[in-house]
């Protein structure tokens, strides 16, 4: 967990901080409070906090003043500044200072955590943290979700209604979709999916209705909500309006588009698999809105075309050929695919198509837990893979061989796999502690995993975070330097991956409760 320090002179507000944010949820923690600068620079060597929550306008020592000494003398503490200013000078210092975010009241709980999981590595601890109790449905749920908008039903709405164990009659379909691109690299295409796991969260936390929901990724990683009415007038004056907000944070923290598309189907939730179509073949137009409802957009222009895109059935396909390694299959589900391209003169639906068998094969990929780097090279971007290639055969040719690597990775990797992925990165901790600049991208890059799936199978198997087991396996062995040989703290710091004895020492003492002098004595 990371430790938060919050420094506020108005106690509504250090109470207001405590409460409004579920802090462990997202891998932290409020470790210790304070009501001005003073007080907060002498609890600084106690708590030793990783994070500072400041206010600026406070007694004896401001948030600007206690912002500079922290970064002068604790340059391993994250400050972050939360004030009633709005005032162009305040943000121009706290930037000359080195505070790594400003933050202006009144503020949404959800700007607060973004700016947070934006530190550093913290987005990757946070899901780390995350189980996911409680933050999406469960694999069997998912998968009834996943039928219901990928595959035409035949059962009757009072059946589909007790399979998925809703309340409400009139149901009401959103997908949330990020803006993707086929030229991110795959730290990012694994980056964005981190987030996605977070914004599914602070979904969670807004939605508030006259019925229930259920929250699910597809299998192109868009979150999609199905909303469930007690009644028709409930929906009808359903605006979304949570989306929106999300959607403005997301923009103002992060510099992420999120689009929402909303509607509700012609014939219940027999009509859900029709609607889903719809909506991704609305999600692809460019758009500067952060909401469009067809309900509305429908009744202004009348019904849209829907525009030539990876089939629904083909992204079921392929999606159960990638989990169930059936390299032919998935051949022939391509080129079915490519044949129905043929039959369009539109560049955009190649593009459509194209961008849809991707996003099916890397969501997949991080999904199952895998490196994309580890199966397609260093520096993989889909995109340049491509956009190479001058004819649709070509670029045919060339997914399929993605898919064939994907599925041959998997099955060379079961073949071979003689140590869990827990054990093997223990013992690759052990004999790479000594390396100042280890990393959990390093290990990750030896075990070819992605860093997400190695977080969560090393929490689940050793009880413990990586970056958790690196520092207790450092500081036993920098213990046992200090009882045991007559080195220098500098040397010893060193010996056991620290390039700056202070923030050695600090760590040590955030371990064992005293300085690494005092034990020498």
């Amino acid at each position: 967990m990371n430790k938060i320090m919050i420094v506020d002179d108005m106690p509504i507000f250090l109470e207001y901080l405590r409460g409004c944010i579920d802090w462990n949820s997202y891998g932290f923690e409020i470790c210790c409070e304070a009501h001005d600068g003073r007080e907060a620079l002498e609890k600084m060597e106690e708590f030793l906090p990783d994070v500072v929550l400041t206010d600026i306008t406070m007694p004896y020592l401001n948030g600007l003043e206690l912002s500079e000494e922290i970064v002068k003398n604790y340059p391993d503490t994250a400050v972050i500044l939360i004030t009633g200013n709005n005032e162009f000078e305040y943000a121009r210092k706290a930037v000359k200072i080195g505070v790594c975010d400003y933050i202006v009241k009144p503020f949404e709980k959800e700007e607060l955590i973004l700016s947070l999981l934006k530190l550093q590595d913290n987005i990757g601890k946070a899901v780390e943290n995350d189980d996911s109790e409680g933050t999406v449905e469960d694999a069997g749920m998912q998968e009834k979700l996943r039928k219901l908008i990928y595959s035409a039903q035949n059962q009757s709405e009072d059946e589909i209604i007790d399979d998925l164990g809703v309340k409400g009659k009139y149901p009401l379909l959103a997908v949330c979709s990020l803006a993707k691109s086929m030229n991110k690299s795959a730290m990012e295409v694994e980056q964005v999916m981190n987030w996605e796991q977070m914004f599914v969260r602070m979904l969670r936390g807004r939605i508030e209705i006259d019925g229930d929901y259920r929250l699910f990724h597809d299998y192109e990683n868009n979150i999609v909500v199905l909303l469930s009415f007690d009644s028709t007038e409930k929906r009808n004056q359903y605006k979304g309006y949570e989306f929106v907000d999300l959607s403005q944070i997301i923009k103002s923290q992060l510099d992420m588009e999120m689009v929402t598309c909303m509607s509700e189907p012609e014939n219940g939730y027999s009509g859900i698999h029709d609607l889903y179509e719809k909506i991704l073949s609305k999600l692809s137009e460019k758009t500067t809105e952060s909401l469009i409802d067809l309900r509305v957009t429908a009744g202004k222009n009348g019904e849209f075309k829907v525009k030539q895109q990876i089939s629904l059935d083909a992204v079921f396909r392929l999606n159960r050929d990638l989990e169930t390694l059936q390299a032919d299959d998935a051949r022939d589900a391509i080129t079915e695919i490519w044949d129905r391209m043929a039959q369009s003169d539109s560049p955009m639906a190649d593009i459509n198509i194209l961008s849809g068998a991707v996003s099916v094969l890397l969501t997949n990929i991080i999904q199952s837990g895998f490196s994309i780097e580890a199966i397609y090279g260093k520096g993989f971007s889909p995109e340049k893979e491509l956009m190479s290639i001058s004819t649709r055969e070509g670029m045919r040719d060339k997914i399929i061989e993605m898919y064939e690597k994907r599925i041959e990775f998997q099955k060379s990797k079961e073949d071979s796999k003689s140590h869990s992925i827990a054990v093997a990165a223990k013992e690759y901790i052990e004999n790479n502690y000594h390396n100042n600049q280890l990393s959990i991208a390093d290990i990750s890059d030896a075990l070819l995993v992605n860093q997400t799936y190695l977080r969560r199978m090393f929490k689940a198997e050793m009880n413990m975070t990586l970056q958790e087991y690196m520092t207790q396996y450092r500081m036993h062995k920098a213990k046992k330097l200090i009882l045991e040989t007559d080195e220098k703290l500098a040397e010893i710091a060193e010996d056991v991956g620290y390039s700056d004895v202070s923030y050695f020492s600090n760590c040590f003492k955030k371990f064992y409760g005293v300085s690494p002098r005092s034990m020498q004595k």
